[in-house]
């Protein structure tokens, strides 16, 4: 048998955090399948992460595979680098354990990704992130300074990483840096709106009044029935103060 066509995805939900933080996360395990046994049973193993067999194998039926388990013809086809796709499950743990407000475990998993891949964008925001929330704000600047010098990643699935990237800094009145974050973002793509909107925003709160009203005349520009920025270029223009928060960013398109 073809070593893909030998791939099965179980996916299964699990419980992270504790108490009212607690919440459920859905995982995906692969097991390959070894053998076929007498009375419609075969044998599979669970694959690491270097999607090697390990562990006891798991004796199931015929009908469990069908219907527990979905078949990944592609498997080995469409890996990706396996010292990246470490990185990956290492950052996807360290925002599972951010939510759950475990800054310190989040910033162990960022840690690992990085050690794999130092100019990681979500490894270096998430181990910013943990770091401001645990009030190492010195260091978390040091890293967000870093990430905004990181010229050689301009890359169009990046764009939606910068904008994140730029309404962390925002929150956290690190002005100059958001808007440094949201320029890299249009320089990937100078036709979206949010990012000039996002951007005016920023200028906003950074007091920059006239900066603000031509950043949304921008984003206007680019989409006449984009409402917040209407909303908020008119309460500018007409020379008010908003007395509420600005509606949260959307995501770039």
């Amino acid at each position: 048998m073809d070593q893909d066509k030998r791939i099965y995805l179980k996916r299964e939900t699990i419980r992270l955090g504790f108490g009212s933080t607690s919440r459920d996360t859905v995982i995906d395990n692969y097991f390959q399948v070894e053998e076929a046994l007498e009375e419609n049973r075969i044998s599979i193993r669970l694959l690491n992460i270097s999607d090697q067999p390990f562990g006891e194998p798991t004796l199931i039926t015929l009908e469990e595979l069908e219907q527990e388990y979905t078949p990944c013809p592609d498997y080995f086809k469409n890996k990706k680098d396996p010292k990246a796709q470490l990185a990956e499950k290492h950052v996807e743990l360290g925002e599972a354990h951010y939510e759950n407000r475990q800054f310190f475990s989040a910033e162990r998993e960022f840690n690992n990704a990085l050690a794999l891949n130092e100019k990681d964008l979500k490894a270096n925001l998430g181990k910013g992130k943990s770091l401001y929330a645990r009030g190492e704000k010195k260091e978390a600047k040091e890293i967000f300074d870093q990430l905004s010098q990181m010229d050689d990643l301009y890359e169009k699935e990046n764009k939606h990483i910068f904008n994140e990237f730029g309404i962390e800094l925002r929150k956290r009145n690190l002005h100059d840096e958001a808007i440094a974050n949201y320029a890299k973002a249009l320089a990937i793509d100078p036709g979206d709106p949010v990012l000039y909107y996002n951007l005016g925003r920023a200028y906003y709160e950074k007091k920059d009044r006239e900066e603000s009203i031509e950043q949304l005349t921008k984003a206007l520009t680019l989409k006449e029935d984009f409402k917040e920025a209407r909303d908020f270029l008119n309460t500018l223009t007409g020379g008010q103060t908003p007395e509420k928060p600005i509606a949260a960013e959307p995501r770039p398109g």
